[in-house]
């Protein structure tokens, strides 16, 4: 199984980074796990070709997360000739959002059916389903104010927290996961909606960590990080624009 940085960094693309968005790669096909404004590039310079994506899940509605949707259905509709069906999941209101996203950028277009079947599932914090051949779990993300709703994620045996802030919740996600993608936004705490290193070094168990969604003060102290990482017995790598990790 590999695992593909499509962007690593955060809201701003601190530092030039591409917005954090993940690649899974396995012999069921590739997934992705958000979808950001840089991402169909990110695909395009893997020479991943954007119609073997079996299926995306975001873990919430944010445009860092979601702006590339319109941009893959345009490849899909009008390069590509896809004609495979598109997995999608996400928080409640994600087909709408999804929608509203493809009609506000191609308006001509998103008044047609597309030429390919797009499966939504809406998942909610606790909900479990088969989606594209991979066992897909949802845990509560601290991000947004009801109503609307951010997700963590485990995608068979990689946890994925999405954006969120530091909950007691991480350690069931962490929990029996062989390999976790986390956000690291800050070095320091004191953001309660984002994660930094200072509270994920006691959080993180001894498998192997992908740090993305990185900050300006996190990606100058990469070294420090994975030094310090290091002594404490962990396995961390902060990532860049299309790092390419295999796991297992």
């Amino acid at each position: 199984m590999n695992v593909f940085a499509l962007g690593s960094g955060d809201a701003f693309c601190s530092e030039g980074r591409g917005h954090t968005c993940w690649l899974i790669e396995d012999d069921r096909g590739l997934a992705a796990v958000d979808f950001g404004a840089t991402a169909l590039q990110a695909l395009k310079r893997l020479g991943k070709e954007p119609q073997e994506l079996g299926a995306i899940h975001f873990t919430h509605l944010h445009g860092d997360h979601t702006a590339g949707w319109p941009f893959l259905l345009v490849d899909a509709v009008y390069r590509a000739r896809r004609t495979a069906a598109l997995v999608v999941s996400g928080p409640p209101g994600a087909r709408e959002t999804l929608q509203a996203l493809w009609s506000a950028c191609y308006a001509t277009a998103a008044k047609e059916p597309l030429p390919f079947p797009v499966e939504f599932h809406e998942l909610s914090p606790g909900s479990e389903k088969q989606l594209a051949g991979r066992s897909v779990r949802a845990f509560a993300a601290r991000h947004m104010r009801p109503p609307h709703v951010a997700l963590s994620l485990r995608i068979g045996e990689v946890a994925f927290t999405g954006d969120t802030g530091s909950h007691e919740g991480l350690a069931d996600l962490f929990r029996g996961a062989r390999a976790i993608c986390a956000e690291c936004t800050n070095l320091e705490a004191g953001d309660e909606k984002h994660l930094s290193w200072s509270e994920l070094r006691s959080l993180l168990p001894k498998v192997p960590v992908l740090l993305g969604h990185l900050g300006s003060g996190p990606r100058a102290a990469r070294a420090e990080i994975e030094r310090e990482a290091r002594t404490l017995g962990l396995d961390v790598q902060l990532c860049d624009d299309l790092d390419q990790i295999s796991l297992w």
